[in-house]
Order: C-alpha cells, then sequence, then structure tokens
C-alpha cells in the first residue's frame, strides 16, 4: 500500500477511534466531539490555522441552510399527531382491525407507520398501553408484541425520511429524499416483518414472563383523557401528504407542470403542507401551538446542532485531502459493505442511531466515487446500507432499549435475548436486501 494511502488511513482510523471514544466511553455531546475533530482535523493535516474558523462556519451554515427546515417541520408535525391523540387513534384503529388475528404483525405495521412522524421513543411510550390491551384481549406473549412494536419502530426511524438522521444522511450524501423515500419504506417493512416473526419465535424459549407496569404509563395519556376524533382521516392524512408529495419528483411532466411538482416535492415544503394539514387536530392538544412550537425547537435543537457539526466535520475531511487518497486505495469490492460497517461501528460504540447515521454518511460521501457508488443510485443504495448498520445493534447504551424492555416490563437479560438480536436481524436482513436490490439497480 502506498505510504501516503497507509498515512490516511491511519489518520481517519484514529479520528474514528477518538469519536467513538469520547461519545460511546466518556459520554461527551455529539456535538462537540465532532466540532472538535473537524477543528482537529483541519490543523493537524496542515490547514491554515487562520482559514479553520470560517471553512467551518462556512460548512456548518450550508448543512444548516440544507437541514434546518426538513428538521423542524418534522419534528413539529410528530408532536402535533403525539400530543392531540391523533397518532394514537391511528394506530388504536390499524391494530384492533386485525389484532385479533394477527396481533403481533398488527403491532409491527402500527409502529412501522406511527414512527414517520413520532421519534420510536417516543412512539413505544404511546401505543403501549394499546399493546398491553391487545397482550390482554388476544392472550398472547406480550414480549413478542413488544419486540413487533419495538422492531415496526426501530425500522422506519432508521431508513425513512423525515425521521431526522435519515432526512439529514440523504442530504449529506447528495440525494434526494424523494428518490429515496419508496425504496427506504420497503426496506423497512421488510426489516419490521422480521422483528415480528423474530418475535413469534423467540418467545417459544424465553423463560421470563413479562410483568407490564400496572396502571397507567409514564407518558402515555390516561385513556379517559385521550382526544376522541371522530374521523381518523385528520390523522392519517398529515403523516401520508408529505410521503407522497416528496415522490411527485420521481415523475416528470411538462415545464409548467413539472415546476409546480418540484415546488411541492421539495420536502421542507412537502412537511410544511403536511403541517397546515395537522392544524386542526392542535384544538385536541393541551397546549397551545405557540407552546407545541417552543417545546419543538428545544427538542430538535440538539440534532441540528449534530448535524452541522456532521456537516462541517465532512467538509473539512474534504479539504485535507485523506478521504479522496483514501476512496483512490480502495477496492469496490468493498462496496456495499463499507457503509453498513461504518454506521454498525458508530452506532454499537455510542448508542444513537441518528449520530450513527449522520458521522456515517459525514465519513461516507467523499468515499464514494473510489466505492463506485458516486451515482444518484449508487449513493441510494450507500444510504439504505448504512441506514441498515445504524440498526446493529441496540442494546444497554442505546435509550430505546431501556425504554421497550422497562415499559415491557422485561429484564435486561431477556431484553438482549429478544429486542437485542431483533436489531441485529434487522440489520443484518436490511443489508440482504440492499445487496439484492444492488443486484437489480444500474450503478
Amino acid at each position: 500500500m502506498d505510504l501516503l494511502i497507509l498515512h490516511s488511513f491511519l489518520f481517519i482510523l484514529s479520528l474514528i477511534a477518538v469519536v467513538l471514544v469520547l461519545i460511546g466511553r466518556f459520554k461527551f455531546s455529539p456535538f462537540i466531539v465532532l466540532l472538535i475533530c473537524a477543528y482537529a482535523a483541519g490543523f493537524f493535516s496542515g490547514i491554515p490555522i487562520s482559514e479553520l474558523t470560517p471553512l467551518v462556519s462556512h460548512d456548518m451554515g450550508k448543512t444548516f441552510g440544507d437541514v434546518a427546515l426538513l428538521i423542524i417541520f418534522g419534528v413539529l408535525l410528530g408532536n402535533i399527531l403525539e400530543q392531540s391523540g391523533g397518532a394514537f387513534l391511528l394506530a388504536e384503529k390499524l391494530i384492533f382491525s386485525i389484532a385479533n388475528r394477527f396481533p403481533a404483525l398488527a403491532m409491527g405495521i402500527a409502529g412501522y407507520i406511527i414512527s414517520i412522524p413520532v421519534y420510536c421513543d417516543s412512539g413505544f411510550i404511546l401505543l403501549n398501553s394499546i399493546r398491553q390491551s391487545v397482550a390482554r384481549r388476544v392472550k398472547c406473549n406480550p414480549i413478542s408484541l413488544s419486540v413487533a412494536l419495538g422492531g415496526g419502530l426501530f425500522a422506519t426511524h432508521s431508513l425513512v425520511p423525515p425521521t431526522p438522521g435519515p432526512a439529514a444522511a440523504t442530504l449529506i450524501l447528495g440525494i434526494s429524499p424523494s428518490l429515496v423515500i419508496p425504496w427506504a419504506l420497503g426496506v423497512a417493512l421488510l426489516s419490521t416483518f422480521v422483528a415480528i416473526l423474530w418475535g413469534n419465535w423467540v418467545t417459544r424459549w424465553l423463560n421470563e414472563p413479562a410483568s407490564d407496569y400496572e396502571g397507567q404509563m409514564v407518558g402515555t395519556p390516561p385513556q379517559s383523557d385521550l382526544p376522541h376524533h371522530k374521523n381518523v382521516w385528520a390523522a392519517t392524512i398529515p403523516i401520508f401528504l408529505p410521503l407522497l408529495l416528496m415522490s411527485l419528483a420521481n415523475f416528470q411532466a411538462g415545464n409548467k407542470e413539472q415546476s409546480w411538482a418540484t415546488f411541492l416535492s421539495q420536502p421542507a415544503n412537502a412537511l410544511f403542507l403536511g403541517l397546515l394539514a395537522s392544524l386542526p387536530l392542535i384544538r385536541q392538544c393541551k397546549n397551545g401551538f405557540t407552546e407545541i412550537f417552543s417545546e419543538s425547537i428545544h427538542s430538535c435543537a440538539m440534532i441540528i446542532l449534530i448535524i452541522t457539526a456532521g456537516g462541517a466535520l465532512a467538509g473539512i475531511l474534504a479539504q485535507t485531502g485523506h478521504i479522496a487518497r483514501i476512496a483512490e486505495g480502495l477496492p469496490e469490492s468493498l462496496g456495499l459493505i463499507l457503509p453498513f460497517l461504518i454506521a454498525a461501528l458508530f452506532k454499537t460504540a455510542q448508542g444513537s442511531s441518528t449520530v450513527a447515521l449522520i458521522s456515517a454518511a459525514s465519513m461516507l460521501d467523499p468515499l464514494l466515487p473510489g466505492l463506485g457508488l458516486d451515482s444518484d443510485n449508487g449513493r441510494l443504495l450507500a444510504f439504505l446500507s448504512a441506514g441498515c448498520g445504524s440498526m446493529l445493534v441496540t442494546h444497554a447504551n442505546d435509550s430505546y432499549f431501556w425504554v421497550v424492555t422497562q415499559f415491557s416490563g422485561i429484564s435486561p437479560a431477556t431484553g438482549f435475548k429478544s429486542f437485542t438480536l431483533a436489531t441485529l436481524l434487522q440489520a443484518l436482513s436490511g443489508l440482504a436486501t440492499v445487496l439484492v436490490l444492488a443486484s437489480f439497480i444500474s450503478i
């Protein structure tokens, strides 16, 4: 191996190790760590110190402009659906329509849909009372329902824009969410089915019964306080309208029609229209729009900061030339395996799928030409591979693991055997699906 390539490889490997240790071991803020690493990468690569801050500021500003509206509108829409009870109502209608025959399938599909606008942690807490009710009504093992619900929520959370992690990763990798969404929904659906099947199978040899908390769960509205919407479409339209509008970019039309389709399919505009469609639900919320907006800004501020710091790191690494040298020496046989491995490394070490996917995308973007993935389809497949890697695996360093185990009333050991292994199988089956797609899609 050329000495320059070896030097660049060791430099990037050291940088990744520093990020993992500081975030995973010492619990430093990912924003601070990524920002420090951006400065360190530039300084030790010979970029004049007087130019570092302008470069970092420029890359952070560009990334902020790309993702800010998308993240804010998405989080605000999710909070309205959650606090109004609209997400709960939609899930309840879906689950109880098929739960008598296929309880685990009902929970998995409900999680798959609800996690598109709502964070997976909040989604599990929100739907936990329904899960308990289904387990009592159908007399099935509640652990299998926990795995199915947790897996469905986790699949779309890790793969489908406008969830913050996938939305940011698509923009970092330079691909349109409109191109990503149909494929991501398909891969996430197959991953959800894997979790459902594993949940049904693993409970046959688990000895520990689930001891669900009695009474109301923290964060779950009491049954009597839930809003009673007369029309489930009031909750359905705000979820699916943005997805449909974003998909318009995949269709060609005449010049005038094409300009409108382009405007409507732009992710921020599509989410804004979904947000407008959700405004009637605010009457069902205990808090007014101003309070919900303030809560949403508070909850998404750190996510946006992490994304912008990741953009700064990616920009500095592109300036240093290290990534370009590594890309020249990479065998194309690594292909779609490398995005998966990088995201999985970040996920397993520090716990957050959002941070894992954003960090992996920042590292991967300059590498894609060397991997033969520089086309639109290549970048799409690289994103899907990294998204699957960001699911590997959910364990004790991930807050979502504790949400699933504590609200399901199971021990950590049982959580490792059931839910952690489910996320492992989801990640691997997702990667297998991406590799199969790659054999049919021209890169």
